[in-house]
């Protein structure tokens, strides 16, 4: 056993087994943090999360992983939402053009996703992910064009029934008697903006704890 302390931050004076499987964790921490802020850095000299590590080192390696792939799943995703916000395509050829513009941003996901040096069943998932993402971006940019082609519609003037001189003024009763709609979700829920705007998932990659 190797009776020096084991240095949390991999450093070269570490000798053994131990130090070799810190000074991975210690890189793979510093390379998975680069990637969730946007970089897009080589993974020359990472070392494979194949069980060489420890099972509870990779395991929090692979959670570690799994969080800033989604974070940057998201990234991509409202960069996407402000482009159909900023321009909405108005027929097939702008949904094209906005779509392929935006398939960059998951080219550095899709080589994380088929990196060698990750369990099969991490890679697997996170494949997965990518494809639901690109078919809810397709369908959310399709969906835009759709209502980007739909006329105005023009406001409805109520019409207003003439009453007899000194006749009871009518009471003016929602259709559901005045009460509030209701909503799925309990007794007394009401309506509000949440209820009726469907946002985007961001699943999660699982951890996957599995060797290849």
């Amino acid at each position: 056993m190797n009776s020096e302390r084991w240095d949390p931050n991999g450093g070269p004076g570490i000798r053994g087994p131990a130090g070799v499987a810190q000074g991975g964790y210690a890189m793979w921490v510093a390379w998975i943090e680069a990637f969730r802020r946007g970089e897009d850095r080589d993974t020359t000299g990472l070392p494979s999360i194949d069980g060489g590590m420890g099972s509870y080192v990779e395991a929090r390696l692979l959670e570690r992983l799994s969080a800033a792939f989604s974070e940057r799943v998201r990234q991509w995703q409202s960069v996407v939402g402000e482009r159909i916000v900023a321009a909405p395509p108005v027929d097939e050829v702008a949904v094209t053009a906005l779509l392929r513009d935006a398939a960059p941003g998951l080219e550095p996901l899709a080589r994380v996703a088929g990196s060698p040096l990750l369990p099969r069943a991490m890679s697997l998932a996170m494949h997965d992910l990518l494809g639901q993402v690109r078919a809810g971006a397709r369908d959310a940019v399709e969906e835009s064009s759709r209502r980007a082609r739909e006329p105005a519609a023009e406001p409805r003037v109520p019409r207003v029934t003439r009453r007899p001189p000194n006749g009871p003024v009518p009471t003016q009763r929602s259709p559901d008697g005045g009460r509030p709609p209701r909503l799925p979700g309990g007794p007394g829920r009401t309506a509000s903006v949440g209820d009726t705007e469907a946002g985007v998932a961001h699943p999660v990659v699982p951890s996957a704890r599995t060797r290849r």
